[in-house]
């Protein structure tokens, strides 16, 4: 079994979707703040970690910190910061690549309760996985801008 740390900093996340321009996002103490500040009930706002498209590997620069490593299940475990004083829902994308192309994609749905949250969940590792990536798609509930706060992620491979 082997563990994989990754600190939130804030190159390791970016923008993605239709809306990527309702968020912003920030840096502090080896934590990533962002504000979901959607438009419409219709939004879709996305954090994705690593970069490029959802259907294919990161780039060069993040391979190492997204290679996968031997075993059955990957077992991803974080916590998330809600700022405010209402809870919010995350879908959570747990999406696995071979060298070229996404091979699966596993859809968690998250009702984080304000403060810290503890997230754990696991996904059976696909054949033929090289890479992984994860994305965060805010549901809207409400306009009201909405801050999470996003800490280490311990991905855990058995």
């Amino acid at each position: 079994m082997s563990t994989k740390r990754i600190r939130p900093a804030i190159y390791h996340y970016y923008p993605r979707g239709p809306h990527k321009d309702h968020l912003s996002m920030r840096e502090e103490g080896y934590k990533t703040e962002v504000t979901f500040l959607p438009k419409a009930d219709t939004d879709s706002i996305y954090v994705q970690l690593f970069d490029l498209k959802f259907e294919i590997p990161p780039s060069k620069i993040f391979l190492t910190d997204a290679k996968i490593e031997t075993g059955e299940e990957i077992g991803i475990q974080t916590q998330i910061f809600v700022e405010g004083n209402r809870s919010i829902a995350l879908e959570l994308y747990f999406m696995q690549y071979g060298d070229e192309e996404r091979l699966s994609n596993k859809r968690f749905r998250l009702t984080l309760e304000p403060g810290m949250n503890q997230v754990s969940e696991t996904v059976k590792q696909v054949e033929g996985a090289k890479y992984f990536k994860m994305s965060y798609k805010y549901v809207v509930e409400t306009l009201e801008p909405v801050t999470i706060r996003l800490d280490d992620l311990y991905v855990k491979f058995s």
